[in-house]
């Protein structure tokens, strides 16, 4: 019986592949192990011109690992990485326009800064604080590299890209002024390297213009200026810090700006459509808010007492392009153009689900205040730092919020209700400004 057990155990199936011999294999990746115990632990690799390297430091303990990549020659810290990896492993890329002799500084998250004390160069080592021992894999992949020229793109073009991190890559397109030029950075989504677009526009002389990171669809760029001049423009697309991967650069048609007014009106049952930006006073070319009044028709009717309950809501506006899409989430503020400046008497930013903002309110109280009336103003403008497009809709009656803002309908239906403004028939009382 043990003879037959031993005679199976050699049997190899029919349908097995091929024995490969790795002896005489040749790969482009490397692992080695190593042991974080109370300094950085040091590698030192050459890495040939033409060659970018993706340096992987894969825990196989409890260490959460920090990575340091140095020029061994100057001392220059050449790149860096917490979590870049899976998990809380790190990741970094380097690519080599000519030869160069890279020193690989592994240590742990919490000790990171000692690393620095190495310097890069000589044999010297600065002492740690004490840990203990941790294992890890260091994994070394060798991938082909192509110093990008510089590519011209047009009204509606499309080019592609792979970034190893750190590298630019330069696209030019001839201005036209008064035209709207908007580019859009999108990550592969089928690259699970971690890229995070960025976008920079300069002008011939090589001033920059215009930046943008996350102006697109999560993590994505879009970039959009108005032209001053039939001149060339550069447009320098990266990733964020070290990141890499895959990329499309796209430029939108060919059209011209929207100007739109500081101050605007609408009226019950109207649709107004508009974009928020980052703000004038930033450089962007939209306002980072805006404003609108009702409008003598809605002032009338409210008057009269035939309306005075209305739902104003904002919404994020679906873009016909993904690539061009929006990153905006809506935020409402409904108040008092004061001469000490915008009164705040209610604001939203979820209400209406699905990150959109909506104010159900009663402006009956108001209807015997025709001078507060006339100064009601709404706001649009984005959450935190988003921009985008978005659909604004004044309609009667009160619409219920969402179930998760049910406890907000409450002081949201009533101004008076609705601290700090007091409504007073004579005289006006404005708060003061927020």
């Amino acid at each position: 019986m043990a003879a037959l057990l031993a005679g199976a155990a050699m049997a190899v199936p029919a349908a097995a592949q091929p024995v490969r011999n790795l002896d005489h294999e040749e790969t482009n990746a490397r692992v080695f192990n190593g042991v974080y115990n109370d300094k950085p632990v040091l590698f030192e690799v050459t890495l040939p011109a033409g060659q970018a390297m993706r340096v992987d430091v894969m825990s196989t303990s409890e260490l959460d690992p920090y990575l340091k990549i140095y020029n061994a020659e100057t001392g220059d810290l050449i790149a860096e990485n917490d979590d870049g990896g899976e998990g809380l492993n790190s990741r970094a890329m380097v690519t080599a326009t000519q030869d160069m002799h890279l020193r690989i500084a592994v240590s742990s998250y919490g000790a990171r800064d000692e690393a620095d004390g190495l310097v890069g160069t000589g044999e010297e080592i600065v002492e740690g604080g004490f840990v203990s021992g941790s294992s890890f894999d260091l994994k070394l992949t060798v991938l082909d590299y192509e110093v990008q020229p510089v590519r011209a793109v047009t009204w509606g073009s499309e080019e592609k890209g792979q970034f190893f991190g750190g590298e630019e890559h330069l696209y030019t397109i001839t201005g036209e002024e008064g035209l709207l030029l908007e580019v859009a950075m999108i990550a592969d989504p089928d690259d699970s390297s971690g890229l995070d677009p960025y976008l920079t526009l300069r002008d011939a002389s090589g001033k920059t213009l215009a930046q943008n990171d996350d102006g697109g669809e999560g993590l994505n760029a879009l970039l959009r200026y108005v032209m001053t001049g039939n001149e060339t423009y550069t447009i320098v697309a990266s990733g964020l810090g070290d990141s890499a991967g895959g990329y499309s650069l796209r430029v939108a048609p060919r059209r011209e700006p929207i100007v739109q007014a500081p101050l605007q009106v609408v009226a019950i049952g109207d649709t107004a459509t508009g974009r928020i930006g980052a703000g004038y006073e930033n450089g962007d070319i939209d306002p980072s808010s805006l404003d609108y009044q009702l409008s003598e028709s809605a002032l009338a009717a409210i008057s009269s007492g035939r309306a005075g309950e209305i739902t104003v809501r904002m919404s994020k506006a679906k873009s016909e392009d993904a690539d061009f899409g929006n990153g905006l989430d809506p935020y409402l503020e409904l108040g008092f153009d004061t001469p000490l400046g915008f009164a705040v008497v209610q604001n939203d930013d979820d209400s209406a689900g699905d990150f959109n903002a909506m104010i159900p309110i009663d402006l009956s109280v108001l209807k015997n205040n025709p001078e507060m009336l006339s100064a009601l103003r709404i706001k649009v403008k984005g959450y935190g730092e988003s921009t985008g497009d978005y659909v604004l809709t004044v309609t009667s009656g009160l619409e219920p919020v969402d179930s998760e803002y049910g406890e907000y309908l409450e002081s949201a239906i009533d101004p008076v209700a609705s601290p700090p403004v007091q409504v007073q028939s004579s005289p006006m009382a404005f708060p003061a400004r927020h």
